[in-house]
């Protein structure tokens, strides 16, 4: 990895990257987001605070975090329509009003916009909100972000597109595991769970699609999401069931999930993302072209080196040493 986008960081998370960089120990560049919460005071001027004391040419505040809804296993995630066996459909942790307010106010301060959504409903509110800010405040490059995005109603497909909305996915997560067979496909039933982790509707309907890892809650390897995200199976059982196939991507998709669309997600295309004249020599090199072995080899692909600024930060074993003439 050669950069980061860090969804949901504390004063002290921040703290500590400033003081890595000042120490030029930061080998990576850092997009935070700040979490804001309904009720919270002033929550816009306390991200520009932040903004302003922890910024540097490795470092950047750049986000607000809104959490909309919890997660489907444990009935917490916002769905519009009820669990099966329930009369409930899960809980908004804002209201429709407060999200479009805090969405319309960070908005207008220029931060970008990343919610966690993972139920239907809490998607399509989210998406109303992101609507809001561009009603009031015009249209501009906003690139707001919805991550996780596990269960889409098919009428907000289009509107990822239309809203420049980019689906931040965890590929890694799409595959027939105990949390989707025994927790989650039972509490919403077979029909909806056609619907989960729709990142070929999605593609098909023009978003654009980021990578992401959701670390700490699993693993942090590109390689592995890259995998699943391809085959829709369990990376370390290629035998295994598939879950929802219509929804696979192809491997040149997740390539670009990790790196070009990953660049645009933090503003940085310009800069980096391809292998471009002109750009950041910012390189992962893999000891295999992962995109002429089976889809169920990529996780067998190891890193040669990783290079941040054309330095290395990272070598392996097996990287040939250049030699002089």
């Amino acid at each position: 990895m050669t950069a980061i986008i860090d969804p949901s960081a504390e004063e002290w998370m921040l703290a500590g990257y400033q003081r890595a960089e000042a120490a030029n120990a930061l080998k990576l560049r850092v997009g935070a987001a700040v979490k804001v919460e309904a009720g919270d005071a002033s929550p816009v001027e306390r991200v520009t605070k932040l903004k302003a004391a922890y910024s540097g040419p490795r470092l950047e505040v750049t986000s607000v975090k809104l959490f909309v809804d919890g997660v489907i296993e444990t009935g917490t995630a916002a769905l519009l329509e009820a669990y099966v066996g329930s009369n409930t459909s899960g809980d908004l942790l804002f209201t429709p009003e407060e999200l479009k307010a805090v969405a319309v106010a960070a908005d207008a301060a220029g931060f970008q916009l990343h919610a966690h959504s993972i139920g239907d409903r809490a998607i399509r509110v989210t998406l109303d909100a992101y609507e809001a800010a561009e009603k009031a405040n015009g249209k501009r490059d906003r690139r707001p972000i919805i991550t996780h995005v596990q269960l889409v109603n098919q009428a907000d497909i289009p509107r990822f597109k239309q809203l420049g909305v980019l689906p931040v996915v965890q590929a890694l997560w799409a595959y027939p595991d105990p949390y989707i067979v025994d927790l989650t496909q039972p509490k919403i039933g077979p029909e909806r769970s056609e619907w989960l982790y729709p990142f070929g509707a999605l593609k098909e309907a023009g978003a654009t699609i980021v990578g992401s890892s959701d670390w700490s809650v699993s693993s942090m390897n590109p390689l592995e999401a890259i995998q699943t995200g391809v085959t829709r199976q369990d990376f370390e059982d290629p035998e295994g069931a598939v879950l929802t196939p219509q929804h696979r991507l192809d491997v040149m998709d997740m390539l670009r999930a990790y790196t070009v669309n990953g660049a645009y997600a933090a503003f940085d295309e310009a800069e980096s993302g391809t292998l471009t004249v002109g750009k950041r020599a910012d390189v992962v090199v893999l000891d295999k072209d992962v995109t002429k072995i089976a889809p169920t080899d990529i996780v067998s692909a190891t890193v040669l080196a990783t290079l941040i600024d054309g330095e290395p930060v990272h070598e392996g074993e097996g990287l040939p040493k250049p030699t002089m003439p």
